[in-house]
């Protein structure tokens, strides 16, 4: 004889699955594990910083060792890691995308006119800066006072591991900013994408050949490569490793980016942290000195990359107030 289930009663409760609510209840239990770890943050300032100062070191340390860019992936990974422990994963995703994809547009735009090489300047740097320096070049009287192969010095080093951080240090600072100071980092780059499209503009419309290009046509004493002697990737010229990649503008030596970048960041560090503001300038010198030395770019083309740098950070930064000033004008008229 078997035994029969007793009958369910209508009003007794029963354990059925929702996926609904059970993702409520997971989502709930990811916000207060997300509140939780942003109050902890906040008490434990020191760690975040110093994770973000571990990847600058590596990323760093990759450029010093390698001599070479770690791939984007490694770079976005990097990054991600650092979003991951601010714990703004999709703040990091939507506010770093346009950065980028404005970033790598730059660089891809460089190589869309394969005619700018044919209408290259090459004489006019070469008058102007004759005529800056009382008939010199910098580059090659630099050159000859500082360059003595086969002995390579502390400064071949120093100037070869300096050149290429040109592009790290505004990722460096663009993390910090937007981990610490969300506004700063929204101006930031909305100045280091102006200044970026604006040298592009003016390669475009003028292109100009660098000291090294010149002196393999003969119009000026040799230029030689110094970071091919101290085996930079193991190619006889920096321009190699991004061929790879993208058609880069080899005739590009108008405004000097390498010296402009710097200049910003030194400037934005000095709004954003007056008491580093002095220390930061040594960045945009030594950048200045190590183009010139190197024979990437003229006296000219540095000296126009700190006005297109300061111009940018002139026009976002100092803009925006007065405009709002203007507007706060005319609303009062």
């Amino acid at each position: 004889m078997t035994q029969e289930s007793p009958p369910i009663q209508p009003n007794a409760p029963t354990e059925v699955f929702s996926p609904p609510a059970f993702s409520r209840r997971m989502l709930a239990g990811l916000a207060r594990v997300r509140r939780q770890y942003l109050a902890a943050q906040a008490r434990h300032r020191a760690f975040v910083v110093a994770a973000q100062l571990l990847y600058a070191a590596v990323f760093v340390g990759w450029l010093i060792y390698y001599h070479v860019w770690p791939a984007p992936d490694l770079v976005g990974l990097g990054l991600l890691v650092c979003a991951l422990l601010t714990m703004r994963l999709f703040s990091f995703l939507r506010d770093w995308t346009p950065l980028v994809l404005l970033t790598l547009g730059y660089v891809w735009l460089a190589g869309i006119d394969p005619g700018v090489v044919g209408r290259a300047h090459v004489d006019f740097p070469i008058t102007v800066d004759r005529f800056l320096f009382l008939g010199r070049l910098p580059t090659t009287w630099i050159q000859a006072h500082l360059w003595t192969p086969p002995h390579l010095h502390a400064y071949d080093y120093f100037v070869a591991i300096l050149y290429p951080l040109h592009f790290a240090a505004p990722l460096v600072l663009g993390m910090v900013l937007w981990t610490w100071d969300r506004r700063a980092y929204w101006r930031f780059s909305a100045a280091f994408v102006l200044l970026c499209y604006a040298g592009l503009a003016t390669y475009l419309l003028f292109p100009m050949a660098p000291p090294w290009w010149a002196a393999s046509l003969h119009r000026i004493p040799p230029v030689p490569s110094i970071l091919g002697a101290v085996h930079f990737g193991g190619s006889p010229h920096t321009i190699i490793l991004l061929t790879r990649y993208f058609g880069v503008n080899l005739v590009a030596a108008m405004p000097s980016i390498h010296a402009a970048i710097p200049v910003l960041v030194w400037l934005v560090v000095w709004e954003v942290w007056p008491k580093w503001g002095w220390a930061a300038v040594l960045y945009p010198l030594g950048m200045s000195f190590a183009v010139i030395y190197l024979g990437e770019h003229y006296a000219i083309d540095v000296i126009v990359g700190w006005t297109y740098a300061a111009a940018a950070f002139s026009l976002v930064w100092q803009g925006e107030p007065l405009l709002r000033r203007l507007r706060w004008t005319g609303h009062r008229a």
